[in-house]
């Protein structure tokens, strides 16, 4: 999935694709997957402030070998590009781009008599 999200005053282009996840695990040491498992649905800041990372990067760099030399520094070096309250507000917005379509805003119906 691909998407613009505003950061701030910065328009920051992002791409979900299947490999999102190997990327991350690459980067930051853990399985994003197991990552949300492990949390319920929980709290997911940390998880969606790197997977912003690497779904930025997907977008800029569209090419396998640079994205497997991302580093620490470039993950830092992003976050320094912005301020901290406009990208943690954006996060639902770093998450819709990750989960794609997995994630409904509608609730469930209740059905009279049941």
């Amino acid at each position: 999935m691909y998407k613009v999200v505003k950061i701030g005053d910065k328009e920051v282009p992002m791409l979900a694709m299947a490999s999102s996840d190997i990327y991350y695990k690459r980067l930051f040491g853990e399985d994003p997957l197991k990552v949300v498992t492990a949390q319920n649905e929980g709290d997911n800041t940390t998880l969606l402030f790197q997977m912003g990372f690497i779904l930025a990067k997907q977008a800029e760099l569209r090419d396998r070998k640079k994205m497997m030399a991302l580093t620490m520094d470039n993950y830092i070096d992003w976050l320094d590009s912005m301020e901290y309250g406009d990208y943690i507000g954006e996060l639902d917005q770093v998450a819709a781009v990750y989960y794609g379509n997995r994630i409904t805003s509608s609730q469930e119906k209740k059905v009279s008599g049941q």
